[in-house]
């Protein structure tokens, strides 16, 4: 009789699980897409030279490329590379002798981003920078490369979907590079291409 009576339970618990289970998945699109971002804008240098700053141009155009993971969730993973001008400097030593000399970056960055509402996201990274210093001067030219390996971002971006593999946004992101104790940020149109 007890066994009668776990048999009908077992039966009476499982007839509702049976009953309402999902038979076809409504989702019909991928779970996760894949996307390839460029992004171009300008950027601006926080120079910390304690003399010649009357002289630096700290303000010029940048570009970047991204490729992001974007799985069902919120959050996204990626990486990202670029080209950044940081600053350029021209002066005089004599009246006949003039010197120059302006560095650039190219990160490669390790991102992750989080979609906080439908089109807006928040993101940072990390990951090493190499960072080229070019000094010219009336007759030789240096060239003096670094790799710096403690450099991150923060990111805030709005990227809206044309179609269902066009997206077009903007974006600010603030960087900082370790080996120089320097910031900068920068402001991009993005286009983005899902698949």
């Amino acid at each position: 009789m007890r066994r009668n009576r776990s048999v009908l339970a077992l039966i009476l618990v499982l007839i509702p699980l049976l009953a309402f289970t999902q038979q076809n998945d409504s989702l019909n699109g991928k779970l996760s897409h894949y996307s390839l971002s460029i992004g171009t804008g300008w950027t601006h240098y926080f120079n910390n030279l304690e003399y010649g700053d009357k002289n630096i141009i700290t303000d010029f155009g940048g570009v970047s490329f991204r490729f992001f993971w974007e799985p069902e969730y919120r959050l996204s993973l990626g990486l990202e590379s670029g080209y950044y001008k940081l600053f350029n400097i021209k002066g005089h030593l004599t009246p006949d002798i003039s010197v120059e000399a302006d560095r650039s970056v190219i990160p490669m960055l390790l991102l992750v981003r989080m979609r906080i509402v439908n089109y807006f996201h928040l993101g940072t990274g990390f990951g090493l920078a190499l960072i080229t210093n070019k000094s010219s001067g009336p007759s030789q030219q240096v060239i003096t490369k670094t790799l710096s390996v403690s450099n991150y971002q923060f990111s805030a971006s709005y990227i809206y979907p044309l179609n269902t593999h066009l997206r077009l946004g903007g974006e600010m992101k603030l960087y900082n590079y370790g080996s120089l104790n320097d910031w900068m940020y920068t402001l991009q149109l993005l286009c983005t291409i899902r698949f």
